[in-house]
């Protein structure tokens, strides 16, 4: 009898798009926490997605206008979107709870919820860290593992920011450009889109929300 897997797909799909209650609390960060300067940034995200032989590698590139408010509410998308993500599993997660050690922000998750095998249940656990190199450049990593008794995936995540100047291109502080897109090398971006860190926060305590409700 083949027993069902764990909807890795559902996951892929999540995070191909950046965006989309259980209402969730506001995520605290800690009143250390080093600031990134105002200005315009260039975000490489690397990610690569695995469940037993398959695995789909995805990079996206994109331009973000920060002040200091949308500098901390960009901390915040980076865990509303992994609780999104797990969302679809029907795991619930608590609050991650955030702690400084001298220029690193660390912060961990952990989620559970009813498994697709029978009386089993799944897990999800979330480990995220971000180096702050300078004001003008940092570097996170974001590993999430899901299993129950029948099932594992994984899921390792990478992202490098860079200062480049002051905002331009009409972009305002909290607006992000996605510029490319890439799934296992190939570029899948027909036009480049423009998000609002503010906006997709709001849009992934809604997904979550409208996943556990089902």
């Amino acid at each position: 009898m083949k027993h069902p897997m764990r909807p890795f797909p559902i996951l892929l799909a999540a995070c191909l798009v950046l965006g989309v209650s259980h209402a969730a609390p506001a995520f605290e960060l800690p009143v250390d926490l080093p600031s990134r300067s105002e200005g315009l940034w260039t975000v490489d995200q690397s990610s690569t997605l695995s469940e037993s032989t398959t695995s789909f590698d995805i990079r996206k590139i994109w331009k973000v206008c920060l002040d200091a408010g949308a500098d901390r509410a960009l901390h915040e998308l980076e865990a509303r979107e992994q609780q999104s993500n797990i969302a679809s599993l029907k795991e619930i997660c608590e609050e991650p709870q955030a702690s400084v050690s001298g220029n690193v922000l660390s912060w961990s998750m952990h989620c559970s919820g009813p498994s697709p095998s029978a009386d089993k249940t799944g897990t999800s656990d979330v480990r995220h860290k971000t180096t702050f190199v300078s004001n003008e450049e940092t570097r996170a990593e974001t590993a999430v593992v899901n299993q129950d008794k029948r099932s594992r995936s994984h899921g390792q995540f990478f992202t490098h920011m860079k200062h480049v100047g002051s905002c331009e291109g009409g972009l305002r502080p909290g607006d992000m450009m996605l510029t490319n897109l890439l799934v296992n090398g190939e570029e899948t971006l027909k036009a480049r889109q423009l998000r609002n860190i503010y906006r997709e926060i709001e849009d992934q305590k809604l997904f979550t929300a409208s996943r556990l409700s089902r």
